[in-house]
């Protein structure tokens, strides 16, 4: 059965709605109250399961009706409004298959009928919480909500119940329910706490909580004062029954609602307006729906019904994904946190059910079972299933046996010192530390109660941002000393993924500083490793339980968040947060409170402090190594043998030499180069494969550095995994960045014998697929040209060693995309002319061609996808040589066709090097001719000599190109030129028509002597056939006299000269002398 159900077999006899109509409007009838109730319930009971949806226009005006009824005072009706309410937030029922597509403005207008009853204050709260108990099973499609995991992977054609909650979300933001529920939500935290509004702050908080897992109506909610509202909840204390909800209602917002930070800093309506709708009228629920209903359209075709998405690259973060204890995936958090996924459902965390409320009856209990079995079976891992947390057994760590450490110090030795000067005096009245020692005057608990804050925001419109960043600090000031129990820490960890999201706004980060909510947040990012600060944080929020193995990720991410701000940086730097940092860094023995973690956590923390020092360190390189950074980061360059600690170890090397490239003098000096290039070399089984290299390197690299200790090791390499390739592509950025106008590094390179190994990895690109770009392949070539190619000294052990030889063997062989940064390396190469005879003596390994001939190749192929060159091999446009016919072909890639289901990453390298332009292509094929001689090839023969007189001229026709560019951008313009730069700008364009027109000569010339010369060859060729021909005729006449018989006469002829021949030699015989034997 789908939520939709297309029969109403188990429903009882049907009512006749038109004859309940007629008796709520009849002028004999009206006053029948009593009657008007039993049809009510009669209604009720003959649809258990559900109303129709071509039913629903008429259910609405029952319902509208009895409301109507209700606010005059008649009480009869309340019971009754309630079981028709909460039948509506059962499945509704389709008659035809297309019931649900045509008639979804029916449903719409019941929506926006429900939620009105929330906007009108003189409504009992007993029935507004059916209403709002009614939208929250509609949001959640009946209890069928999918996880967010699951939402963030679906796509645009979904199916069944994921469809079928797509289309309740589209319909709740359409229909306007969102702005009801923010005027119900202020208004209950505006009533007293004893007041019987306030009971509906819960149920309401669990609406909005249903409604926000979708990004249209997150947004409709900030624009309807969601965030006020949210500062008065998280003001509350932790322990209220909605403060839970609120930190997860608050995540749901930031994070798919974009539009939440950058409303932080605007002049917000106060609680006392959004409680009026946003208008001085009290009454304006009726006439809202009114509107809503007149506006609703059909919905099928509409836009807002389309599926809404997350987008998984909004949430940025590196190293392994991680799960809260509730069951979400932490991985959706701000730039930094350690994961890379979205969070799944709400689990019922500590006995509270995600609407905050009891479900009265029907659908509504099957919802929170559904829900609360989804909690059982996936919301109670603490992190991801391949991570395995041990926790203290008695819920804290006992730190006795951590031997010594520094006190923290960040001001003087009486008190610490404020992380903003001159906030936090006793000038600036009560901050929320005050308030969470002092509590409020009612007893409400911990904070000030909703009214309080509701009347300091009451006077004007005013920015959101510091009453919410007081809240959040507040809150997480009071959960790090008293939040002892699970609840609380998992209401903290929400909190703080919650402040890091909103610290990416820079309005954010001010208020935050301003409440000096950074300060117990160093003290625990650094605490037990160097300081203990029992009046910040207490020891229970630093066991190594998972919870608080979480807290260490978040507070590194909101820590480094803050730095950016230069007086959090300071202070931060002054605590020891680098020091902390490299501490997990570091291999070796270790600090004990490093040690105290089990191998998944220190690997996840590991990762952790990889990241926060890939964006810390280039804030504050002097920190970073008087804290001895580099010597950290080069032994676990140097022992690290995990790949994904390693490749993060890359990256923030590569990041901290791109922007402080002052840091390379010590990362060379320490000895770093031979380090990668042991990784670089490390690929694997074939691994030395080529001349030995890698003993060479391990030596050499031992011999640079020249010491012991820490840093005295060589990389293991030769080995039969290898490193993985990212890995040593990341070897690679990092080795160009340190070499790159560095000849001291280039020097260092070359003595550990950088050379013979980017020569090793030159000449494995060969086993590389010619038909996919490989990034790793231009990195390889990139480091050649930045380390070797500017030292002489390499430059000559390259050449000597077929460095020039394996170049122009990628080039041809290799892939297209490659052949821009090829063709730039062999020009500079080529700038040494040492390196001139190397590149005439090269000859392919597949058909022998010279170097000069595959240049000339790979310009014909630019040359014919332009049109440059006719049938005929001249020029084909000398108005415009390069442009050719204009008509340019696109170039389809093979691999297109090879490989047509590719990861995106690959199609994303594909289309980069794809759209390469073919000028740079160009412009290197004539450097290199330039740099060699156009006259230095005479084996070449006389059409490629004609091709070479239209390379030898691409500069002049390059200029042509750019007095035609000015040209057009003149006419475009309507600007008109004087009468010099109009006399300038046609005597460079004729000047380069007739350049061309002087090659299309030379090239005629070339092409005709080519084809005399082929003429002369043919004829001489013809000329030879012929001579044959009469040889073979002479000889077949000599063959055909030899078979032919002998005439009698003939015969007796030659018979008697052999007779005679005979009798002669016997004759000369018989007279000769007997000595003569």
């Amino acid at each position: 059965m789908t939520n939709m159900e297309t029969t109403t077999a188990s429903n009882r006899a049907a009512v006749d709605l038109d004859k309940v109509i007629a008796l709520f409007t009849g002028p004999n009838s009206a006053d029948l109250h009593e009657r008007h109730v039993a049809a009510i319930n009669r209604l009720c009971r003959s649809n258990p399961n559900g109303f129709a949806i071509r039913d629903l226009p008429k259910v609405q005006q029952v319902l509208e009706l009895s409301v109507a009824l209700l606010r005059r005072g008649i009480a009869l009706f309340l019971e009754p409004l309630c079981d028709l309410v909460s039948a509506l937030g059962k499945p509704f029922i389709r008659r035809t298959a297309t019931d649900e597509f045509k008639m979804l403005n029916h449903i719409t207008n019941i929506l926006a009928a429900v939620s009105s009853i929330l906007r009108n204050a003189g409504l009992p709260s007993q029935l507004q919480i059916v209403a709002a108990q009614t939208i929250t099973t509609f949001a959640n499609a009946y209890g069928n909500r999918p996880n967010v995991l699951e939402l963030s992977q679906q796509q645009s054609d979904t199916e069944g119940l994921q469809r079928q909650y797509h289309t309740n979300q589209s319909l709740l933001n359409k229909s306007g329910v969102v702005g009801d529920l923010i005027t119900a939500l202020a208004r209950a935290l505006l009533a007293d706490k004893d007041d019987v509004a306030a009971v509906l702050a819960t149920p309401v908080t669990g609406a909005l909580l249903a409604l926000s897992y979708n990004p249209d109506n997150c947004t409709s909610m900030v624009e309807a004062g969601v965030l006020q509202c949210l500062a008065a909840l998280l003001n509350r204390d932790a322990r209220a029954e909605t403060t839970s909800m609120a930190a997860e209602l608050m995540w749901n917002v930031v994070e798919n609602a974009p539009l939440a930070r950058a409303v932080l800093t605007q002049p917000q309506p106060p609680l006392q307006r959004l409680a009026r709708g946003g208008n001085e009228g009290d009454d304006g629920g009726e006439a809202s729906s009114e509107r809503r209903e007149a506006t609703a359209g059909p919905g099928p075709g509409s836009s807002s019904l389309k599926v809404a998405t997350l987008d998984s690259n909004s949430v940025p973060g590196a190293g392994a994904s991680y799960r809260s204890a509730s069951g979400r995936l932490n991985g959706a958090a701000p730039r930094g946190l350690e994961g890379g996924g979205s969070r799944s459902n709400v689990s019922t965390r500590g006995g509270i059910s995600p609407f905050g409320f009891a479900p009265l009856n029907g659908d509504g209990a099957d919802v929170n079972e559904r829900d609360d079995e989804w909690a059982t079976t996936t919301g109670s891992r603490s992190l991801d299933d391949s991570i395995r947390i041990g926790a203290a057994a008695n819920g804290h760590h006992p730190y006795d046996d951590l031997g010594e450490t520094p006190d923290l110090q960040l001001g003087g030795a009486e008190s610490p010192v404020s992380l903003v000067d001159g906030v936090g005096g006793d000038e600036e009245g009560t901050d929320a530390a005050e308030l969470a020692a002092n509590g409020s005057s009612d007893g409400g608990g911990a904070f000030a109660t909703a009214a309080t804050a509701a009347a300091a925001a009451a006077a004007a419109d005013e920015p959101v941002v510091q009453p919410l960043a007081s809240a959040l600090t507040g809150m997480l000031r009071w959960l790090l000393l008293n939040g002892f129990s699970k609840a609380d820490k998992e209401l903290r960890n929400d909190l703080l993924v919650v402040f890091t999201l909103l610290l990416e706004a820079s309005g954010f980060r001010d208020a935050a500083a301003q409440t000096r909510v950074f300060e117990p947040l160093l003290a625990a990012a650094i605490c037990p490793e160097l300081a203990t600060r029992p009046e910040l944080i207490a020891n229970y929020a630093l066991t190594t339980d998972a919870l608080d193995h979480e807290l260490r990720l978040l507070v590194w991410s909101a820590m480094v968040h803050g730095c950016l701000l230069p007086e959090v940086l300071e202070a931060a730097v002054a605590g020891g947060l680098m020091r902390v940092l490299l501490l997990y860094v570091n291999i070796g023995e270790g600090h004990p409170a490093v040690r105290r973690w089990n191998p998944d956590q220190l690997a996840t923390l590991r990762a952790a402090a990889l990241s926060k020092l890939h964006t810390l360190s280039p804030l504050c390189p002097d920190e970073y190594e008087r804290a001895g950074g580099p010597a950290t980061l080069l032994g676990f360059v140097g022992a690290t043998t995990g790949a994904a600690h390693l490749e993060a170890a890359l990256r923030h090397l590569h990041h901290l030499f791109t922007l402080v490239p002052e840091t390379r003098d010590s990362f060379g000096a320490a000895g770093l180069i031979p380090v990668l290039l042991g990784i670089i070399n490390d690929a694997g089984g074939d691994a030395g494969a080529d001349g030995g290299v890698l003993g060479q390197t391990g030596s050499t690299a031992a011999n640079s550095r020249g010491g012991t200790g820490r840093n005295s090791f060589t990389h293991t390499t030769g080995s039969t995994a290898g490193q993985a390739e990212p890995v040593r592509h990341f070897a690679l950025l990092c080795l160009t960045a340190m070499c790159t106008v560095h000849a001291e590094n280039q020097r260092r390179l070359r003595k550990a014998g950088g050379v013979g190994v980017l020569l090793t990895v030159l000449a494995r690109l060969r086993s590389l697929d010619p038909l996919l770009p490989a990034p790793y392949a231009v990195a390889v070539m990139d480091c050649i040209w930045a380390s070797v190619v500017p030292d002489r000294k390499s430059t000559a052990q390259f050449l000597v060693s077929q460095g020039l030889d394996r170049l122009l063997n990628h080039l041809e062989t290799g892939n297209k995309g490659h052949r821009p940064v090829a063709l730039r390396l062999l020009s500079d190469l080529l700038e040494n002319t040492r390196s001139h005879p190397f590149f005439h003596e090269w000859m392919s390994d597949n058909n022998k061609q010279t170097a000069a001939h595959l240049l000339l190749s790979i310009w014909m192929e630019e040359d014919t996808l332009r049109g440059m060159t006719g049938p005929d091999g001249l020029l084909s446009n000398p108005s415009n040589p390069l442009a050719g016919m204009e008509k340019r072909t696109k170039w389809l890639p093979p691999e297109n066709v090879a490989y047509g289901n590719m990861s995106p990453a690959k199609k994303e390298v594909i289309a980069m090097m794809d759209n390469l332009n073919g000028e740079v292509v160009l412009a290197k094929i004539y450097g290199i001719f330039k740099l060699i001689g156009f006259d230095s090839c005479p084996y070449l023969d006389q059409r490629d000599h004609a091709t070479l007189a239209a390379v030898e001229k691409y500069a002049k026709f390059c200029q042509g190109d750019v007095w035609r560019s000015i040209q057009a951008d003149f006419e475009a313009t309507g600007i008109q030129p004087t009468a010099p730069d109009r006399l300038r700008l046609e005597s460079g364009i004729e000047l380069s028509v007739s350049l061309a027109m002087a090659v299309r000569e030379a090239q005629a010339r070339l092409l005709g002597r080519a084809q005399d010369t082929l003429k002369a060859a043919e004829s001489k060729l013809f000329d030879g056939l012929r001579a044959q021909a009469k040889l073979e005729a002479e000889y077949r006449f000599i063959q055909l006299q030899e078979r032919t018989p002998l005439t009698l006469a003939e015969m007796r002829r030659a018979k008697e000269q052999k007779a005679t021949m005979l009798k002669n030699s016997l004759q000369s015989f018989q007279f000769q002398q007997p000595d003569e034997d």
